[in-house]
């Protein structure tokens, strides 16, 4: 394999011939390089990205990881497709330290590595995703760049997208979100994109064999059984939906997150009317819109799943709009179509900033924040304008709420007051400042009360996946990514961390080799027997994932450790399910740091670790 690692500072490049998976190959150099000893805005917190570029649908994920501004510690995420275009290079994995004078482009191809300085400002990805594809023209590229929440938030994600005819394929765009990687690539190198391209290509023999391979163990044809395990992604004849967007809310149903997670004091006849709700103004609008039109695309790479649904020059998922549509009161799609392409053109993680601006919204429905200091009006944050189903009233909350939240992604942007800077933080950090900041206002409820949020060391955090389950509430080593258990199911403590831990041994293996999680199911009983072939190593991806999160571990626990839980919401969230499945001593609020150090405790024992709560 080939590596090639950065130092921006010098302007020279290094090239290292070595084989490292992508998540072993950050995690390589933070150690050399000792990054927990700096802060995550540093020019010397590595910022890492690479591909195995594995012959295989799914295979061509871009895995990126660095030292992240929100947990502090050790991070990673990834994006599809990305990965396609890379492999061109030449290279596998890039490292990346120091800082470039001024904001510019790190450009790789196949034989030169060097920076351009950018000729202008851009405030939105899209504007300067344009910029790049008219700048190398006629180049077989693709790019990762940020926006202006990566310049001015800790909550800046990645951005890419398939490029076709010197034109962005709309839908196809992509996302490295979770952790503030945008956040590092911009404020500690002063890159505002990274763009490549070449002309390498892929070896057809060794796709072959790995073909033969799968339908070897299958007995059938590889698109059949791709087609079969990922019938939820592109479109499955049960649900007449597609996509996480459509098939989401079916699964999910009332136990969907709404209004800041206030699901949790709902009762549950009337989140079922919410349901009706959604369903009404959300699925039936984007089956309309997405799912009949056929308007299906990937991520760029070739696949069969056309796991993308694009309607109305919006890309849809579950997330995005769940975190930036019913957590803020918003329950009309076309209102969270706005909120969700401002957080994108921007390049917030939509994830983040949906969990943040929901918290926003609370404080002020409570009297924490009031409307002159934010430059907003109150939201009408009222659940029972839904279950009325009196349509009129519930599109008139979504359109205010809508444009609330629009001005306070463009605040945050701005860095518009004191207030806003704080936020920009992100949710623990700005909440722990405001109890301080504004003690006179927390007699009946402190700022961190009401934010979800879960807590790494004395300050750090990350905001939770959009599903109530305690599995996405419990401060892991890694946090905010699927390596939980997130059913909406509450288990007793000991049996969630068997849970978690068994989902760890693929969840960890899937991203240390770029690929797809959609891909998951079929590639599960193969995927040891494809890397042996393609690199001769006796590979267990169970092992792997275990020894893999056992080094990131002794990375993190010199930054962070798992924190009690400070706040009321999540012991809410957490007994309110316990609650659900009448669970009667979880129930109890009271109990929840009990279930929280039980959990740890089983957790570390599994993974032989000390991740435990300090006494």
């Amino acid at each position: 394999m080939k590596n090639l690692f950065v130092n921006l500072n010098t302007g020279k490049s290094e090239i290292i011939e070595k084989r490292f998976f992508p998540i072993e190959w950050g995690l390589y150099w933070h150690n050399k390089y000792e990054t927990y000893k700096y802060d995550a805005i540093d020019e010397r917190n590595i910022f890492c990205f690479g591909t195995l570029g594995l012959p295989i649908y799914g295979g061509h994920r871009l895995t990126i990881s660095f030292k992240s501004p929100l947990t502090d510690s050790f991070y990673f995420s990834s994006m599809g497709g990305a990965g396609y275009q890379f492999i061109t290079t030449g290279y596998n994995n890039v490292a990346i330290i120091g800082k470039a004078e001024k904001p510019s482009l790190l450009v790789i191809n196949d034989s030169s590595v060097y920076t351009e300085p950018l000729e202008e400002d851009f405030r939105t990805v899209y504007q300067i995703y344009n910029y790049i594809i008219e700048k190398y023209k006629e180049k077989n590229l693709r790019a990762i760049v940020v926006g202006e929440a990566s310049k001015k938030t800790f909550m800046g994600a990645l951005f890419s997208q398939t490029v076709r005819d010197n034109k962005p394929v709309e839908g196809s765009e992509d996302w490295a979100a979770r952790g503030g990687g945008g956040s590092v690539l911009y404020q500690s190198h002063n890159l505002a994109g990274i763009v490549y391209f070449g002309d390498k290509k892929e070896e057809k023999d060794i796709k072959n064999r790995v073909k033969e391979i799968i339908e070897e163990y299958y007995k059938e044809p590889l698109i059949n059984v791709v087609q079969e395990h990922t019938k939820k992604y592109k479109y499955n004849d049960k649900t007449k939906t597609g996509g996480t967007f459509g098939n989401n809310w079916i699964l999910y149903k009332d136990k969907v997150p709404v209004f800041n997670w206030n699901q949790v004091k709902i009762p549950k006849y009337e989140r079922e009317k919410i349901v009706e709700v959604i369903f009404k103004n959300y699925l039936e609008v984007f089956n309309k819109e997405a799912i009949k039109t056929k308007s299906w695309l990937n991520c760029g790479e070739p696949c069969p799943v056309l796991c993308k649904k694009f309607r109305n020059k919006n890309k849809v998922d579950y997330e995005p709009y769940a975190a930036n549509g019913t957590l803020l009161g918003i329950f009309n799609l076309h209102e969270a179509d706005k909120v969700v392409k401002e957080v994108d053109k921007l390049g917030f993680d939509s994830i983040e900033i949906g969990n943040l601006i929901g918290w926003i919204f609370e404080c002020l429905d409570k009297g924490l924040l009031y409307e002159h200091e934010l430059n907003i009006k109150k939201p009408i944050f009222d659940y029972k304008i839904v279950i009325s189903q009196d349509y009129d009233k519930i599109d008139e909350m979504a359109k205010h709420n809508a444009q609330q939240a629009i001005k306070i992604l463009n605040h945050l942007v701005d860095n518009y007051n004191s207030i806003y800077k704080i936020l920009s933080f992100g949710t623990r950090k700005a909440a722990k400042i405001l109890n301080e900041k504004f003690k006179s206002r927390t007699k009946n409820y402190k700022f961190t009360d009401l934010a979800a949020y879960i807590a790494l060391g004395d300050f750090s955090s990350i905001n939770p996946n959009l599903y109530w389950s305690p599995g996405f509430f419990m401060p892991l080593v890694i946090s905010g990514r699927y390596l939980t258990y997130y059913m909406p199911e509450f288990h007793e403590p000991e049996e969630l961390a068997e849970l978690v831990y068994n989902n760890i041994k693929l969840e960890l293996s899937l991203d240390n080799l770029s690929i797809c999680r959609f891909h998951r199911k079929w590639l599960k009983p193969v995927i040891n027997k494809i890397i042996k072939e393609i690199y001769n190593i006796d590979y267990n991806y169970e092992k792997e994932s275990i020894n893999l999160y056992k080094h990131i571990y002794e990375y993190n626990i010199k930054c962070i450790y798992p924190a009690k839980i400070e706040s009321k919401k999540i012991k809410e969230i957490i007994a309110g399910l316990a609650k659900e499945e009448n669970k009667d001593y979880w129930a109890n609020e009271n109990n929840v740091d009990e279930y929280l150090k039980r959990f740890l405790n089983k957790y570390s024992e599994l993974l032989g670790i000390e991740w435990k709560l300090k006494e």
